[in-house]
C-alpha cells in the first residue's frame, strides 16, 4: 500500500514537472516564433506585398524577413532596454511591491537577510584583523 502511494507521487510529480518543462517551452519560445511568423505573414500579405513602388526582388517573403528582421530585432531591443534602465519597469516592481502581500514578505525577508549578512560579514573582517 505505502509502495503503491509512493509510486503514485512520483508518476504525478513526474506529470506536474513534464507539464511545467512543456508550458515553459511553448510560452518561452514556439509562442514567441509562431507570433512573431504570423505577424510578419500578415504584415508582408496585407501592406507589403500589394504595394506598386517596392522593387520585384524585395517582394519575395525570405527577402522581406530578413530586411525586416534587420531592423525589427534590434529597434525591439533597443526600446527594450529603454524601458528596462529609463522607462516604466522601476516604477512598474515598486508598485508590484506595493500591492502584493507575498513580495512585501519576501523583500522583507531578503532585506533582514542583508542586514544579517552584512554584520557577518563585519564580525569575519573583525576577527581576520585580531
Amino acid at each position: 500500500m505505502i509502495k503503491m502511494k509512493h509510486q503514485a507521487r512520483k508518476g504525478i510529480d513526474t506529470g506536474a514537472r513534464l507539464k511545467q518543462y512543456f508550458l515553459r517551452g511553448h510560452n518561452s519560445w514556439f509562442a514567441l516564433v509562431f507570433s512573431l511568423l504570423n505577424f510578419t505573414l500578415i504584415f508582408y500579405n496585407l501592406l507589403f506585398k500589394n504595394l506598386f513602388f517596392i522593387p520585384e526582388i524585395l517582394k519575395s517573403y525570405s527577402i522581406f524577413f530578413m530586411v525586416f528582421g534587420s531592423i525589427y530585432f534590434p529597434l525591439a531591443a533597443f526600446l527594450g532596454w529603454l524601458d528596462f534602465k529609463k522607462g516604466t519597469y522601476k516604477a512598474e516592481q515598486s508598485l508590484t511591491l506595493e500591492i502584493s502581500p507575498i513580495w512585501k514578505e519576501v523583500f522583507k525577508k531578503l532585506s533582514n537577510l542583508e542586514e544579517t549578512n552584512k554584520v557577518l560579514l563585519s564580525e569575519l573582517q573583525n576577527m581576520q584583523r585580531e
